[in-house]
C-alpha cells in the first residue's frame, strides 16, 4: 500500500470515458411519461442510472438507463437530468 501511495501515476484521478446503454424499458417508460404526464412540459426531469466500470480491460465503462430511471426515490445510483425536447437541449447548452 505504501508503494502505491508514493507512485504519482497511481494517485491521479482521471476521467474514464463511458458508453451509454438505454434499455427498451427506458424508452417505453419515457413514452408513457411524455404522453400522460409531461405532455408539452419542456422542463428537465430528474432521472437516475447505473454507472459500471468493472468490465474487462479495454472495454469502456457504461451508464445504463432502465425503466426505473424515473423512480428517483428508489435505490441509490447516479442521477442526472432528462431534457424532454430538442429545443430545450439546444437552449440549455448555450
Amino acid at each position: 500500500m505504501a508503494a502505491a501511495m508514493g507512485d504519482p501515476a497511481l494517485c491521479k484521478l482521471q476521467f474514464a470515458p463511458f458508453s451509454s446503454a438505454l434499455d427498451v424499458g427506458f424508452w417505453h417508460e419515457l413514452t408513457q411519461k411524455k404522453l400522460n404526464e409531461y405532455r408539452l412540459d419542456e422542463a428537465p426531469k430528474n432521472i437516475k442510472g447505473y454507472y459500471y466500470n468493472g468490465d474487462s480491460a479495454g472495454l469502456p465503462a457504461r451508464l445504463t438507463l432502465e425503466f426505473s430511471a424515473f423512480d428517483i426515490y428508489g435505490s441509490p445510483s447516479s442521477q442526472g437530468l432528462l431534457l424532454t425536447t430538442l429545443s430545450s437541449s439546444t437552449n440549455s447548452s448555450s
